[in-house]
């Protein structure tokens, strides 16, 4: 796998990265993702702290992934209940 360095912004703060060539647009767009966050909620509460507004938004964007993956994993489940009920149905027939 190609591995690329590139450098990213967190908080106003650089760092560079090596990842590898594939990840580079979600993690670009996981740290778009953490910078609205944080502007966000510097916005909406009284947070200064750079440390506090990180790990704020580090809970934010991972509990908004892990809900939008238990939403996937329930729809997946849905569709394999469904098919087997069809599957019955025909055994029925």
């Amino acid at each position: 796998m190609e591995e690329r360095s590139i450098r990213v912004e967190l908080a106003g703060r650089a760092y560079p990265l090596t990842i590898q060539a594939s990840e580079e647009e979600n993690v670009r767009r996981a740290v778009e993702e953490i910078n609205e966050s944080i502007a966000r909620l510097k916005a909406n509460y009284p947070l200064t702290d750079k440390q506090d507004l990180l790990a704020m938004a580090a809970l934010e964007v991972t509990v908004r992934a892990l809900n939008t993956t238990a939403t996937r994993q329930e729809a997946e489940a849905d569709a394999a209940l469904g098919a087997i009920e069809r599957m019955l149905a025909d055994l029925r027939v």
